[in-house]
């Protein structure tokens, strides 16, 4: 890991909102700098938990406001507040169409909100890709609450249910079939609704329409008034109390979620010879390189597909690339599965009594998150768990 990444997380912890905002640029624009830098923030001392929020609905239901106004009570409380808010890309330029937040002008004018938006750059599902990265960089740097406000694209809207703790639906009258408008998939992942501007006719003919078809709360709220915010930041704390059944029930029975295979790892003697064979006969070109003090390896990536060959070549006699040669010669040393997260998998893996050679992750090539699970467990395959944010 570099030593400009390690003093920009530093700054970050230390409570610089420019730096903050630099590794949320860095998450953005992806690469081993953005696995670096969110292993250096949750790699410094106990890991933070912040209460993740997702705000979502149609459009022109006044998440905008509501999300000011919860950043601001949050704020009267003493926390310090992180929001994101993910606006619709343009299909010409892929720049955020409200990235400038014109509406969020009410926002108050504290140290404790810290205050970020992104496009959505056409991702499916209403999020940015890069979004659960930036929640994690406002955790690690003691934001609790994360807002996380949606581009509001109505029943496609469900990856807020994976990235937040508690989801709060917003609606509002005078869209028609309010049921009609919700029903499906965003019917279903509210923990709190809120019928916004509730001074207009028909909020309580929407409120009632919602209260008999949800169990969830149905909450009346006016963001330009304030009225029903408190009642609804009362809401969200119990409703976080339970917070992550959607998700389990989303995910299945399995704690660790595998993505796919990260890469494969392929022992060299020599770097340069074993490029010549993949650059000049297979025309896989290597895409980076990188030399990893800890694990005494020199690694080459090759992008293959959506996967990566991954050649090493020991820096070190004693180290376990140059001892896997010895005994082996050269050939595949490893093969990498991409987990979601990487302590819940560990967690997992150790629970069901499976050999692990590492119980906590370190510092992998890329900037990922790695851990090996020992060839006894796995028919003689040394298995690495990889995480890449």
């Amino acid at each position: 890991m570099s030593p400009d990444i390690e003093k920009l997380a530093a700054e970050a912890l230390g409570g610089s909102r420019r730096a903050v905002s630099r590794c949320i640029t860095l998450v953005e624009k992806g690469g081993a700098d953005a696995s670096a830098i969110l292993y250096a923030l949750s790699g410094s001392g106990p890991k933070k938990t912040a209460l993740k929020i997702g705000i979502t609905g149609p459009p022109g239901s006044g998440k905008s406001t509501l999300v000011n106004r919860l950043a601001d009570s949050y704020a009267r409380a003493g926390k310090r507040i992180g929001v994101i808010a993910v606006d619709p890309s343009s299909p010409f330029s892929g720049g955020a169409i409200l990235g400038d937040r014109v509406r969020m002008d009410a926002v108050p004018e504290t140290n404790e909100i810290f205050f970020r938006s992104m496009g959505s750059r056409g991702a499916w599902g209403g999020l940015s890709d890069a979004c659960a990265g930036a929640a994690k960089v406002l955790e690690a740097c003691g934001y609790d609450p994360v807002l996380v406000e949606t581009v509001g694209v109505g029943q496609s809207e469900i990856e807020i249910v994976r990235q937040a703790d508690v989801v709060v639906v917003v609606m509002v009258p005078g869209l028609g079939d309010e049921i009609q408008t919700i029903k499906a998939g965003i019917l279903e992942i509210g923990d709190v609704y809120a019928v916004n501007k509730s001074d207009l006719p028909g909020a309580d003919r929407t409120a009632y329409e919602l209260r008999a078809v949800l169990s969830a709360p149905v909450l009346m709220v006016s963001a330009s008034s304030g009225d029903g915010i408190d009642e609804l930041v009362r809401s969200i704390g119990l409703q976080a109390q339970t917070a992550g059944q959607k998700k389990r029930l989303m995910e299945g029975p399995f704690k660790m979620k595998t993505l796919k295979i990260d890469h494969i790892g392929i022992a060299v003697k020599n770097m340069e010879e074993g490029l010549a064979f993949y650059e000049n006969t297979l025309g896989i070109k290597a895409q980076g390189f990188e030399e990893v003090a800890e694990q005494k390896v020199k690694v080459a990536f090759l992008p293959c597909g959506d996967s990566e060959l991954e050649l090493l070549e020991s820096t070190d006699p004693e180290g376990a690339v140059a001892r896997f040669i010895e005994k082996n010669g050269e050939g595949v040393q490893h093969i990498a599965i991409r987990v979601d997260d990487i302590e819940a998998a560990l967690a997992e893996l150790k629970e069901k009594g499976v050999r692990l050679i590492d119980e906590a992750p370190r510092y992998g090539a890329g900037g990922a998150r790695i851990a090996f699970v020992h060839p006894k467990a796995t028919n003689g395959v040394l298995l690495e768990l990889c995480q890449r944010d």
